[in-house]
């Protein structure tokens, strides 16, 4: 028993070597156990070879192979560096490639969406993909053209019609709002503008009409060169009509509104109108040159024979007395 106990090691001494072997083979060794072992590094750096093929090739392993030309798709590699792959050619209608490649499937054709307005402008080849376009008053605003859109129908007009690739550009409602209201001024603005042109030529030429008009030659002889007429109004009104009275101060270039106004303050009394008329003329007026003014005004306007009766009745009420030695009497 003790002789066998010597020739076997102890089961304690086993495992304690068991576990130093293993701690040693991990750091050492195995590349999956623990976290310390360096090994998947130094793998990584054993196994990776960088190749580098020119731009019309493609790495296969450690070998350069050509590319496949448009229309086709690689069926298998190239056997030897630069040497040509097996290449197929794509379906005709259902795929295609469009570039050198090094792909084992093709592209497939897209579709044009008729229900959205795309129709088939080119068909999809074995080295081009379909082409889609719009109808009139379509338009499509993306690269690839799948999907068309009905073009804006402009209700205040349109400053860049629809085209395939944008959208009709429309006027704005305010500019045109704007356009006719600036119209409308200038139409009215136009009528008032010939209106002032002929209202100021009529003016001028009425003025240049009263400034040719000769001055009156005096052919009744005056008893008085100035009198003061304010106290004979009543009897200068007495001996006129109300229209000759309305002649008289619109030759004397009384107003309209003058002549309405006193017509309404006395609307019902053609005597009161008549004296008020002759005054606001003398008062205008003034009294010098007043009565020279009276007697030349009636014989304009065709009432001589009133004014040689209104000296009458002047020269009689004046009793021969006259003003501020203004008189023409010969002196006794």
């Amino acid at each position: 028993m003790s002789g066998r106990s010597l020739r076997e090691p102890p089961l304690l001494l086993l495992l304690v070597l068991i576990s130093i072997d293993g701690a040693f083979c991990r750091n050492i060794m195995s590349p999956w156990l623990g976290t310390d072992s360096k090994w998947p590094q130094v793998k990584k750096n054993f196994t990776k070879r960088e190749v580098t093929c020119p731009k019309s090739q493609h790495p296969v392993g450690d070998i350069c192979c050509q590319l496949c030309p448009p229309g086709t798709k690689k069926v298998s590699d190239c056997k030897e560096a630069g040497g040509q792959p097996q290449c197929t050619g794509c379906i005709p209608g259902e795929d295609y490639t469009d570039q050198p490649h090094y792909h084992n499937q093709c592209l497939r054709c897209g579709l044009c969406d008729k229900e959205h307005g795309s129709e088939i402008r080119k068909n999809c080849t074995t080295i081009h993909n379909v082409i889609c376009g719009c109808p009139k008053n379509f338009f499509c605003n993306t690269p690839v053209c799948n999907l068309c859109f009905p073009c804006t129908q402009c209700a205040h007009g349109v400053l860049e019609e629809c085209t395939e690739a944008r959208d009709a550009i429309c006027q704005a409602q305010e500019n045109k709002s704007l356009y006719f209201l600036f119209l409308l001024l200038l139409l009215l603005l136009i009528p008032a503008i010939i209106l002032g042109i002929i209202y100021y030529r009529k003016r001028k030429h009425q003025k240049d009409t009263d400034s040719s008009k000769p001055e009156y030659k005096e052919d009744i002889p005056l008893t008085y060169a100035d009198i003061d007429l304010n106290k004979y109004i009543p009897q200068i009104a007495e001996r006129m009509e109300l229209d000759q009275v309305k002649r008289f101060v619109r030759e004397m270039r009384i107003s309209e509104i003058i002549i309405d106004r006193v017509k309404h303050d006395y609307a019902n009394d053609a005597d009161e109108q008549k004296i008020q008329l002759l005054k606001h003329w003398y008062q205008r007026h003034g009294k010098k040159g007043a009565y020279r003014q009276l007697l030349q005004g009636l014989q304009n306007i065709g009432l001589r024979g009133v004014g040689e009766r209104l000296q009458e009745v002047i020269n009689a009420h004046s009793e021969n007395c006259p003003e501020n030695g203004n008189s023409s009497l010969p002196q006794s």
